[in-house]
């Protein structure tokens, strides 16, 4: 091990999975998402996994993420949730063999002047505001698709807008989706999917799972509230890991680190961790953060550094080249989002970069 690691536990994911895969009839396929480096746990080694477990679908953000999926070896059928960026060659729709979320017309005129057959999701806007078409926008849609025989219409989709609650804007965006898809239905667009719940709609809208359901979040064992996860038990997959480089004595009244934001108020023992801002670990838990070593709580103090932080463990027998816990075994990353205002996916995407990756099997 070098100064950090990652430790990505397949086992757990697998358990997930299984969990997950439980709560639906097997009718109901399961779309994974692995956009962003498999939320940061390693798209290669997990889509594989997921493949071997007999995902549906995977997902992926952008065609970069799909092109390394299909150099991996991976086959399974891959969802482009973005769908085509105006920089993106048409053709490498086909070429790949993806499926496009196709959610403008803009990219559908751009998908006309392709040949042969594309598969796409229809992205319809039922309250999110950001990517999918209106109700407005369904009659010139329809029209539109009638004169391109060469895109095929696989799904229609939708995305809630806060589904880690129920409540009556989540139930007004399915009526929404309901009817738009009846309305399409009618207009001649019959898909083999419908699909708008993700890991957090997966227990609180049991009716929009259709016959399809995207999980991401859950996959690694977290949900986007702390209610939730009450309700289904899941393992945390990833452990980030680092290790004391050194240990100093200060007496009080010092300053440590940038901007001398922490003032010893008696003689403090600080362990010197070499994990910072520079690894994904966000420089606002500084003084606010904390670390578990040797199965105890320590916290953060001064300003974190590029590639490192200060460790507080005045009074225990701390060591240089223990083990130190950034996240998992006892550091949940709820806890620390809850600390800086900002949600889990944000700390599981950003916190291994560049750090040493190890895979355990199980």
């Amino acid at each position: 091990m070098g100064r950090a690691r990652v430790v990505v536990d397949l086992e757990a994911l697998c358990e997930n999975f299984a969990r997950i895969r439980s709560l639906l009839p097997k009718s109901v396929s399961l779309l994974c998402v692995v956009k962003s480096n498999a939320y940061g746990h390693g798209a290669r080694e997990v889509s594989k996994r997921l493949e071997s477990l007999g995902a549906d679908y995977l997902a992926v953000s952008n065609l970069e993420e799909a092109r390394q999926l299909r150099e991996w070896g991976i086959g399974s059928s891959i969802l482009l949730l973005s769908g085509l960026m105006p920089w993106d060659r048409p053709e490498m729709v086909r070429e790949l063999d993806l499926t496009l979320v196709l959610h403008s017309f803009s990219m559908l005129e751009r998908l006309g002047e392709e040949k042969g057959p594309i598969r796409v999701h229809l992205k319809l806007d039922t309250g999110m505001g950001r990517l999918g078409f209106l109700t407005e926008d369904l009659p010139r849609l329809l029209e539109e698709l009638r004169s391109r025989k060469g895109i095929w219409v696989e799904g229609i989709m939708s995305h809630f807008s806060s589904s880690e609650k129920r409540d009556e804007f989540g139930l007004a965006q399915l009526r929404t989706f309901k009817e738009m898809v009846e309305s399409l239905r009618e207009g001649g667009i019959v898909p083999r999917f419908l699909h708008m719940a993700n890991s957090a709609a997966l227990l609180n809208y049991p009716e929009a799972h259709f016959n399809m359901v995207r999980v991401g979040l859950a996959l690694y064992g977290y949900l986007p509230s702390r209610q939730l996860e009450e309700r289904l038990s899941l393992k945390k997959v990833m452990t980030v890991t680092s290790r004391v480089s050194f240990i100093k004595e200060f007496p009080p009244g010092c300053s440590l680190g940038y901007g001398g934001t922490f003032v010893t108020q008696r003689r403090t023992t600080v362990a010197i961790v070499p994990f910072g801002y520079g690894d994904g670990y966000p420089r606002d838990l500084s003084n606010k953060g904390y670390v578990v070593i040797k199965g105890h709580p320590f916290p953060i103090v001064g300003m974190i550094s590029m590639d490192s932080m200060l460790v507080d463990v005045t009074g225990e027998d701390i060591r240089e080249g223990d083990e130190v816990v950034v996240l998992g075994q006892g550091i949940d990353a709820h806890d620390l989002a809850q600390l800086r205002w900002t949600i889990p996916y944000e700390l599981l995407c950003n916190l291994p970069k560049g750090v040493e990756r190890s895979i355990r099997e199980g």
